[in-house]
């Protein structure tokens, strides 16, 4: 009967210590913020500890709860009366004329947030990241078909950093 016990309390730890290695996280992601398990981390550490999974408790302590992580530098105090710049987070394109197909990579689009006209290039090149392509009906008035047959669309890109 012993043995018997022995056995079963010796299969039971084989079965339950390798049961607390494996673990399963709910992993969300917004923006540059992580949030794994409750726990809101940087995408950096978020990287470090997926790569490194022994070590999450290290990083979560080197994070203080009360400073948000940005990557945004703090805006500069007024002076004379000038109101401090700040880089805008998002911003929309367009399109200035209508294509029967996405716009060629040359193609300048019309940015809010004082940007300008820029290329996808050289949105990419600024830190710019397209989270949104929206295609834009024509006007009244204007053609609905091309040539060849297809339909006319101006383009929108959402973007944000």
């Amino acid at each position: 009967m012993l043995s018997r016990t022995a056995f079963l309390v010796v299969a039971f730890l084989a079965l339950a210590l390798p049961a607390g290695v494996a673990q399963a996280r709910f992993v969300f992601r917004v923006g540059d913020s992580v949030y794994v398990d409750g726990k809101e981390y940087t995408w950096e550490e978020w990287q470090r500890i997926r790569d490194q999974p022994a070590q999450p408790e290290a990083a979560a302590e080197k994070k203080p709860a009360a400073a948000p992580a940005s990557p945004e530098p703090a805006p500069a105090p007024v002076k004379g009366g000038q109101a401090p710049q700040v880089r805008p987070r998002a911003a929309t394109c367009e399109t200035s004329i209508y294509y029967d197909e996405f716009p060629p990579d040359d193609e300048k689009f019309q940015c809010t947030e004082g940007l300008g006209a820029l290329t996808r290039d050289q949105l990419r090149s600024q830190g710019w990241r397209i989270d949104f392509v929206e295609k834009l009906p024509p006007d009244a008035g204007q053609p609905a078909s091309s040539p060849r047959g297809r339909p006319l669309n101006k383009y929108r890109l959402v973007i944000s950093r």
